[in-house]
């Protein structure tokens, strides 16, 4: 299918208030095409000209496109996919989000934040008082809901931000928890705790960085590891059918890797590759690094 066709279906879309289930594989389909050709200039200028109805934060595709607080994949959008947000002004929008939510990827970042609660859970089994470093934290509507669940539990997290609207966002979100919780505005690079954790967590921090990057910070991560630690670092898969609707419609870029690269990467930055292990959520989009200390 040529350039046309694409736009010609998706205003097609545009013009009916958004795609229904049984158009959600198509257009997924034509995302992932898209993302594969070079457009010029012209092409893409038509692409987001015939989306412009929808490019603006009342809508999922659109709070993605526009990035309001600056960057992709920010505190707010994540939180949006954790809650599978809908417009509230908007009804033209709401087949939009739907679709949105129903993409792997987002089903992937709601499947990680389970994840997570499950592996401070067996964490709080194992060690008395645990402390953890939660990295690029984001909005902490994750650790919300482990303590919602556990609301007695004796885990003490450092979350750390370089955004200082996540940080205020996060407090907020886990006011009633705040005891628990120690936040930190730093650059993850020039973090330098005089203490060590037991358990270190990374949800979608280190797919933003070139494989130079990842390696640089992992090895200056893992070090504030105490022995017997865990660190946990979550990476999209390479595999990832929703690829196209991200790029496309929401100019989100990630370092997509395999976990094959992840162990690779993890053995550049010095460690053992009998400490290393590769796992993911359902969906098999979001990958998670394993390492032990």
């Amino acid at each position: 299918m040529d350039f046309k066709n694409y736009i010609d279906e998706a205003k097609a879309l545009v013009l009916r208030g958004g795609p229904n289930a049984s158009d959600y594989e198509n257009l997924t389909s034509a995302c992932q095409n898209l993302r594969e050709q070079e457009l010029t200039l012209s092409e893409e200028a038509e692409l987001y000209g015939m989306m412009k109805p929808l490019l603006n934060v009342d809508s999922m595709i659109g709070f993605s496109y526009v990035k309001p607080n600056g960057y992709a994949g920010d505190y707010e959008l994540i939180d949006r996919i954790y809650q599978q947000w809908t417009s509230p002004k908007c009804d033209d929008y709401h087949l939009w989000d739907d679709f949105y939510h129903n993409l792997d990827a987002a089903k992937a970042v709601r499947n990680r934040k389970e994840y997570l609660i499950k592996l401070l859970s067996s964490l709080e089994e194992e060690k008395d008082s645990p402390l953890v470093l939660n990295l690029g934290s984001g909005p902490c509507s994750d650790l919300y809901e482990f303590f919602k669940q556990k609301p007695k539990s004796r885990i003490h997290f450092d979350c750390l931000d370089m955004d200082s609207k996540a940080i205020d966002y996060a407090s907020a979100v886990c006011d009633n928890y705040i005891d628990s919780i120690t936040f930190v505005n730093k650059n993850a690079f020039r973090y330098k705790p005089d203490y060590k954790y037991e358990f270190i967590w990374s949800a979608g921090l280190f797919d933003y960085f070139s494989d130079k990057l990842f390696v640089r910070l992992l090895n200056r991560i893992y070090n504030l590891l105490a022995d017997g630690g865990t660190m946990v670092i979550g990476n999209f898969s390479d595999d990832n059918p929703s690829r196209g609707v991200m790029e496309i419609f929401g100019q989100w870029y990630l370092h997509h890797r395999s976990k094959d690269k992840l162990t690779e990467l993890a053995v550049k930055a010095g460690i053992s590759a009998e400490k290393i292990e590769v796992y993911s959520e359902e969906t098999g989009v979001n990958l998670f690094l394993h390492l032990q200390k």
